[in-house]
């Protein structure tokens, strides 16, 4: 008689057992495939920027730059990161230029960056290369705020005297946002040196609606008032100003605006 070896399996049990480990190896497998990736060690999280963004918003920048060191103590390199650090350094253009630079490598998309980046170089009296940032911002048409960028590059234009562009640049802004504070501004002072008074005065009461404590505002109103010969409402406006901001340039063109009417006329 031959003893079979016990640890052998007779050719009529091995197709039963492939066709139970076939269905087993599947399973797992599919169960893998389906298995969420880890997020990286090295990431900067959803919280952890929303808590870098609530210290800058409420200009805790003690704790943005201890928050800040503590990320790169942990190798954490992030576009929103470097973009904030640029904006708490945007008075020293030395130091925000190369971080949004670097944020920038890690995004070429980055719009936000591009703007501030562009704002850097008008800082350092860069104009092509600030144009060029501007340009790169809103050609994402994924970038959520592209009225900031052609605002900008708006008062890029202005200050190179191409008013033309410049109005061009405001009037797309508000495309984007028909609310925007800055576009009507900007547009009633240029319409205001055109000598289109009409149209200035509509573009600077939309403006008022919008932000009716400015001070810049009710001069720019004065002014075109009195350009238009109505001196009682030019004064008002004028006085209007000095309430809200009775120390600055502001107030000190509007009384030197009154001291030139001169006194109301009583009669």
């Amino acid at each position: 008689m031959t003893l079979r070896n016990p640890h052998s399996f007779s050719s009529r049990y091995r197709l039963p057992l492939v066709l139970l480990l076939v269905p087993m190896l599947l399973c797992l497998t599919l169960c893998c495939s389906h298995t969420p990736p880890a997020p990286k060690a090295n990431a900067l999280s959803d919280e952890q920027y929303q808590e870098l963004a609530a210290a800058f918003a409420a200009r805790d920048f003690g704790r943005l730059r201890r928050d800040l060191i503590e990320l790169k103590n942990q190798g954490i390199k992030d576009k929103r990161a470097l973009y904030l650090e640029a904006l708490m350094n945007f008075n020293k253009p030395e130091r925000a230029r190369p971080l949004l630079q670097e944020a920038l490598r890690l995004d070429p998309h980055y719009s936000e960056a591009h703007n501030a980046l562009g704002l850097v170089y008008e800082q350092e009296n860069q104009i092509s290369l600030a144009e060029t940032e501007f340009v790169k911002a809103v050609s994402n048409p994924l970038y959520l705020t592209p009225e900031k960028a052609y605002q900008n590059l708006g008062n890029l234009y202005r200050r190179q005297k191409k008013d033309d562009l410049a109005l061009a640049c405001y009037r797309k802004a508000l495309k984007f946002n028909l609310d925007y504070f800055p576009a009507y501004y900007e547009m009633a002072r240029l319409n205001f040196k055109k000598h289109e008074l009409q149209t200035a005065l509509q573009e600077i009461n939309k403006a008022k609606e919008l932000s009716p404590k400015h001070p810049g505002v009710w001069l720019m109103i004065g002014k075109i008032e009195e350009q238009l010969n109505h001196p009682h409402e030019a004064r008002q406006a004028y006085k209007k100003v000095g309430e809200l901001q009775p120390v600055g340039a502001f107030a000190e063109e509007a009384r030197q605006k009154l001291k030139e009417l001169g006194p109301a006329d009583r009669n």
